[in-house]
């Protein structure tokens, strides 16, 4: 890998035209961004493309939870896109939508969300999961490792458990 490929730049801002003068700003020496929530309803989808034809690397966090089919018709259709990463819920019908709606895309790499960073042991217990936040982060995992998907994304002190 590059040492310009190890660098993911965000582009979380309030529009599309922030998005471009940091691009520009930021020029030859940025070769990898990500794209979430907040740009990809305002053109986020059409910059993605734009990049992508600029030969940059492009990481979608667009976190898919859906039923397995709509997972796995968006995905096709993120395939078309040209992205690097794609985030989607760590849930068996979720992951496999997601790896069948890649199907034979060599370069889309699918990152499996285990659980949000912004929830807690409180926030689980609340939405019914009487289960420790780590051994769910690492029920999740064990499901993305079987569904097939690239890699997962967990906060660093879950990264660390085994």
């Amino acid at each position: 890998m590059k040492p310009e490929d190890r660098l993911i730049i965000a582009l979380d801002l309030p529009s599309v035209e922030d998005a471009e003068k940091a691009i520009a700003s930021i020029g030859d020496a940025g070769a990898f961004y990500k794209i979430g929530y907040q740009l990809m309803p305002i053109g986020g989808l059409q910059l993605a493309e734009r990049l992508t034809a600029a030969g940059k690397k492009v990481f979608l966090d667009f976190k898919f939870h859906d039923i397995g089919a709509t997972v796995e018709r968006g995905v096709k259709s993120v395939c078309k896109l040209g992205g690097d990463f794609l985030t989607v819920h760590a849930e068996p019908d979720v992951l496999n939508g997601a790896v069948a709606g890649r199907g034979d895309d060599k370069r889309l790499k699918i990152l499996a969300v285990t659980v949000l960073t912004s929830l807690n042991q409180e926030s689980l217990k609340r939405s019914g999961i009487d289960m420790p936040l780590e051994d769910l982060v690492l029920k999740r995992a064990e499901f993305a490792a079987e569904a097939g998907v690239d890699g997962v994304v967990a906060s660093a002190r879950e990264a660390a458990l085994q």
